[in-house]
């Protein structure tokens, strides 16, 4: 699984948290698409999300965007990455 801390105009960022946790430290990241689909809410997402985009996966320590990056590659998803963010 790729890991990045650089993010591009056309990624899409997904947050996948707890929404307590993402509400407690939002992201911010200017120009960015971010999406908040708690990780127990990706799988039903999936659906509605584009194959063909780019996504980069968020947690705060990287476990669940790990898990949920491998999910996504699992149903067909073939740019998917886990990012890093850099504080």
């Amino acid at each position: 699984m790729r890991h990045t801390s650089r993010v591009s105009a056309t990624d899409i960022l997904i947050d996948v948290r707890h929404p307590a946790d993402a509400e407690q430290k939002p992201l911010s990241i200017p120009d960015i698409q971010i999406l908040n689909i708690p990780f127990f809410n990706l799988e039903q997402q999936l659906g509605a999300l584009d194959k063909t985009c780019s996504y980069l996966l968020y947690c705060d320590k990287g476990i669940m965007s790990r898990l949920q990056a491998q999910l996504m590659r699992d149903k067909g998803f073939e740019q998917v990455a886990v990012y890093n963010q850099i504080t």
